[in-house]
């Protein structure tokens, strides 16, 4: 039992350090792709603007994972035991 919480902390603590770069990557990912987009054909912007909204939203929910982080460890730990 032991590892396992030993294993959710490393999980915590690797979430911590690269949670916040890897949202802003994605988030400023998402508006270089999104300005792009709107100097391709109409054919391709599309699918460009639906990539960069992916990528927006993927960072918004790593940086919310990122800032629950303590708490879900905390509230799988209790799980676990």
């Amino acid at each position: 039992m032991a590892q396992i919480l030993d294993i959710v902390g490393e999980i915590k603590n690797t979430l911590i350090q690269l949670g916040p770069n890897i949202a802003i990557i994605l988030i400023v990912l998402s508006g270089i792709v999104f300005g792009l987009s709107y100097i391709q054909p109409a054919s391709q912007r599309g699918q460009l603007q639906s990539v960069a909204i992916g990528l927006f939203v993927g960072g918004v929910i790593i940086a919310a994972l990122t800032a629950a982080a303590e708490a879900i460890a905390g509230t799988s730990a209790k799980l676990l035991l």
